[in-house]
């Protein structure tokens, strides 16, 4: 089983989202992604469009769930 990403610098408690480093667009949410070596945390900040979970089974489902976009300041 992969280990999880531990990158040095983002608080887990701020990711919002995964990408994967070799598929282009591929994003997983943290319950789909945060146990994957490799993947990349992202931050509401990474993903200012917000996007949804990639996360696909075997019977054609997604998850699907939402990201949030990056608040606009005031």
């Amino acid at each position: 089983m992969p280990e999880p990403d531990q990158s040095p610098g983002r608080s887990r408690s701020h990711v919002v989202a995964y990408r994967h480093p070799d598929l282009g667009g591929v994003l997983l949410c943290r319950e789909h992604g945060e146990s994957w070596a490799g993947l990349i945390p992202l931050t509401a900040d990474d993903i200012p469009y917000g996007g949804f979970c990639g996360w696909g089974t075997p019977d054609m489902h997604v998850c699907g769930r939402a990201f949030p976009a990056k608040k606009p300041r005031q």
